[in-house]
């Protein structure tokens, strides 16, 4: 069933905005928050689940640590909180070089992701190519490597999904060219904002009935004030094509206008109605 979520994205300002990477030699997530945060991870589940959300998405960049205690502290405080962990966004690791050695150091970098995704509880895992040009023969290798990682995922319990995210995924032909290679049957994130420019609507009708969530970014004028037209017509492009799984509030563009025109949570409501006008009587518990 249709229903509206939040993510690590939507909070990245609240959390400081922060950007942590996976340390190759020490095996630890190193990095920080580039300015004061007012919430820490750990609270946002209770503050989603306050504010009526029960999905949620986490990026590997907004997890501050990998350490075990940490990772079984925010489990439990999802389960706690009654929200659903539904991905780990991969957002690193390459697996779209024709270079065997390179692909199979990113396959590495992204399993070892999956597995502290299963410590965390989650349901799915998202991760992409990488930022690569693609070719047929990068096409090809990366759907090689997707079939690898979505039988990992699938034997640690996770769904596996990938997005139009990142170079190599951007064009809505090269994203389902490596499905087709791949030979699995992959969850795909539309991703509202990562279609924009010309194609965006073609971008979101091609890869539409493969979605199985959604990342939403809305459109706003100079005054911070919603374009609902815009975001309306991407929301029913995924009603049109039957639609039927979450969708998360992620941000606005211009971001910097966005973000400063209205507290956080109320930026979040305003989208919401957005998704309840379009879907109607979609689950009350996020749209």
């Amino acid at each position: 069933m249709v229903s509206a979520a939040v993510s690590t994205v939507t909070l990245m300002k609240a959390l400081g905005n922060p950007l942590y990477e996976l340390d190759a030699t020490s095996g630890r997530q190193k990095g920080a928050p580039v300015e004061p945060a007012s919430i820490d991870l750990l609270d946002v589940p209770a503050a989603a689940s306050a504010h009526g959300f029960h999905s949620f998405d986490l990026s590997v960049y907004h997890l501050p640590s990998i350490e075990r205690g940490y990772l079984a502290d925010l489990r439990s405080a999802f389960a706690d909180a009654g929200v659903e962990l539904f991905q780990l966004l991969i957002d690193t690791g390459d697996v779209d070089s024709a270079d065997r050695a390179e692909r199979e150091a990113g396959i590495a970098h992204i399993k070892r992701w999956m597995e502290i995704a299963v410590e965390l509880g989650a349901t799915g895992v998202r991760y992409v190519p990488g930022d690569g040009e693609p070719t047929p023969e990068t096409i090809r290798a990366s759907g090689e490597a997707f079939r690898e990682l979505f039988d990992f995922a699938e034997g640690l319990g996770l769904k596996p999904a990938t997005e139009n995210y990142r170079r190599f995924n951007m064009r809505s032909g090269d994203l389902l060219g490596v499905l087709e290679h791949a030979g699995r049957d992959y969850g795909v994130i539309a991703d509202f904002g990562n279609a924009r420019g010309p194609d965006k609507y073609a971008t979101l009708e091609a890869i539409m009935p493969r979605a199985t969530s959604i990342h939403a970014w809305a459109e706003v004028d100079d005054k911070g004030d919603l374009i609902s037209e815009d975001f309306q017509r991407c929301l029913m492009i995924a009603r049109d094509k039957g639609f039927d799984g979450p969708i998360m509030l992620q941000s606005g563009y211009p971001v910097e206008v966005f973000q400063r025109a209205r507290e956080v949570w109320t930026r979040v409501d305003e989208m919401r109605d957005e998704v309840r006008a379009v879907f109607g009587g979609a689950r009350e518990d996020g749209a």
